[in-house]
């Protein structure tokens, strides 16, 4: 089975995406909703303590490389830390993604703790301007919103198509969800270089691809 998580708040809209798509392909799958309030967080994690061990749980949402985040409703309802780094235990003998920034180094910190059967994280994954401007070298760089906006598009299609070719598939061992994620991001790469001469968003995609791990 499996079991996507996603956080609710206007910067994590674009993700539900992957959701639709993901239907629309007849994934079966069960959808934690974690809104901005204490009781969908509590809610959120009461389910993923009661979930079957090699379940495949997938996250969609902000992180940190201590935490990852709930539900925010802007100044009315802070995100709030859903799982921390010593909590990661909750995740174990499951098969977890954590698309979100910094999961890459949650999963190394943690591995011991959380113990989980195999689990794929990324590095920063620039989704809004801020998040360019408050990194220098990506502020550097030029980066605007309409290349956030084509990597967000990226990220979805992407993210998309490898989760529903590895349900597909069978379920394979969770290395071949890495191995489809890096095939086509190398694809996107190449477009994004060759096709639509945009090597800001080709870069945004490289880092995406070379942070991507799996323990």
């Amino acid at each position: 089975m499996v079991t996507i998580i996603i956080s609710v708040d206007p910067s994590t809209n674009f993700l539900y995406s992957i959701i639709e798509s993901m239907k629309s392909k007849s994934i079966e799958f069960d959808l934690i909703e974690v809104h901005p309030h204490e009781d969908s967080y509590k809610n959120c994690i009461d389910k993923i303590s009661s979930l079957p061990e090699k379940h495949t749980i997938i996250f969609l949402g902000h992180g940190q490389d201590n935490q990852i985040y709930g539900g925010e409703l802007l100044d009315d309802f802070p995100k709030r830390p859903l799982v921390k780094r010593n909590e990661m235990g909750i995740f174990k003998n499951q098969n977890l993604f954590l698309l979100a920034c910094d999961s890459a180094s949650l999963i190394k910190s943690s591995f011991r703790i959380a113990k989980t059967k195999k689990a794929i994280g990324f590095g920063p994954l620039p989704t809004e301007m801020e998040e360019v401007n408050n990194d220098k070298k990506l502020a550097n760089e030029g980066i605007t919103i309409d290349t956030i906006n084509l990597f967000k598009q990226a990220i979805n299609e992407t993210v998309s198509y490898c989760l529903i070719e590895y349900f597909k598939d069978g379920y394979k061992d969770f290395i071949f969800l890495k191995d489809y994620l890096s095939l086509h991001l190398d694809k996107r790469i190449n477009k994004a270089i060759l096709e639509d001469d945009n090597r800001n968003l080709a870069d945004l995609l490289f880092n995406m691809k070379n942070d991507m791990v799996i323990y």
